[in-house]
């Protein structure tokens, strides 16, 4: 039986925190579309980035864009098929359907981001987001694949072309909820790869999970000064100005070896401009590529991977109803891996 009412956290113009209702009133499917019971809802950086006033939104709306569920209720001409009740889901939520409204990019009209996500007991998704979750994936899996997981994935397989057969040597800078997974991503696919994040447990992190070396920021410094380090890929997961610098330092080859197409595959965002110069582009041959989120099929491979064991998800769990301090303790810099949240209908 679905209740009436729910528990959400919503983003509302002028606060700094979501705001908390304790009865929210259950959405209804409408047509074409399926009522979610959410299972379990990962937290993005992006949510900090919105609350902290970096995208001026007027629009309220419950958050939560990375989740996974169980449909429990069906619009009029939803294929019960494809939407089975009881059986779980990874939800995509960028499509070729989504457009951008409010002079806002598509990024910022999906669920969780312009409209209502699953910071919340149950949502409502159209069909054709479902992608079914093999046996084994656990629900704080299935929930990050829906996002970390299928942007990593797209941006190391799809658009830096680490796939298999090749042996790329590659450098990914930040090793957090997207890029302990694109690591692991580079390493199933046969690349060698460097790590760089400024913590020292995302370094430690980054060992366990097969990286040849992992790098403080300084340390990199001193290697691209001194030539004793070039890669053919860097995947930035984090987009300063100064990672971008370090990432064409480190492709512009050494007096020996010269990536012959480096490609600099930008993911992460941030508000700092990168600048270069048209030789540093034009004379190394590298390709500075932007690369968003990712389609159906990033996302089935990502789902195939987990429940294969090639790649496993580092989360920590809480609460949904702690989504405000998790969302501060991501404001701090506190977290390695991925928080998941999970309602307490699963408890």
């Amino acid at each position: 039986m679905v209740p009436t009412t729910m528990f959400s956290a919503s983003y509302e113009e002028g606060h700094t925190a979501l705001v908390i209702n304790k009865a929210h009133p259950v959405p209804t499917p409408k047509k074409g579309e399926v009522l979610i019971k959410v299972s379990a809802s990962g937290v993005c950086h992006t949510d900090v980035a919105v609350l902290s006033g970096a995208v001026l939104d007027t629009r309220t709306y419950i958050m939560g864009h990375e989740f996974c569920g169980v449909p429990v209720a069906h619009g009029e001409g939803v294929d019960p098929t494809k939407a089975k009740f009881g059986k779980l889901y990874t939800i995509t939520t960028i499509t070729p359907c989504v457009h951008g409204t409010m002079g806002l990019p598509v990024p910022l009209n999906i669920e969780g981001l312009g409209h209502d996500g699953a910071y919340a007991d149950y949502v409502v998704v159209p069909q054709d987001q479902l992608v079914p979750v093999p046996e084994g994936v656990s629900i704080e899996e299935a929930a990050m694949a829906s996002d970390a997981g299928t942007t990593a994935y797209h941006a190391v397989h799809d658009v830096a072309g680490i796939k298999e057969g090749t042996n790329f040597k590659v450098l990914i800078f930040g090793i957090g909820g997207l890029g302990h997974l694109g690591l692991q991503y580079a390493k199933h696919y046969g690349a060698t790869v460097y790590a760089v994040d400024i913590k020292p447990e995302a370094r430690k992190l980054a060992l366990e999970l097969g990286a040849e070396a992992a790098y403080d920021l300084a340390t990199l410094n001193q290697l691209l000064s001194a030539n004793k380090l070039t890669v053919d890929i860097t995947i930035d997961f984090v987009s300063t100005s100064q990672t971008f610098g370090f990432a064409l330092s480190a492709m512009q080859g050494n007096g020996i070896n010269f990536p012959s197409q480096g490609k600099a595959v930008i993911v992460g965002i941030s508000e700092e401009s990168m600048n270069f110069s048209s030789p540093q582009i034009i004379d190394s041959g590298i390709s500075v590529l932007g690369s968003l989120y990712g389609p159906r099929s990033s996302t089935e491979a990502v789902l195939d991977l987990f429940a294969k064991g090639a790649v496993r998800g580092v989360f920590n769990t809480e609460s949904l109803e702690k989504v405000n301090e998790v969302i501060d303790r991501m404001r701090s810099y506190e977290i390695t891996g991925r928080t998941v949240l999970i309602p307490k209908h699963h408890k």
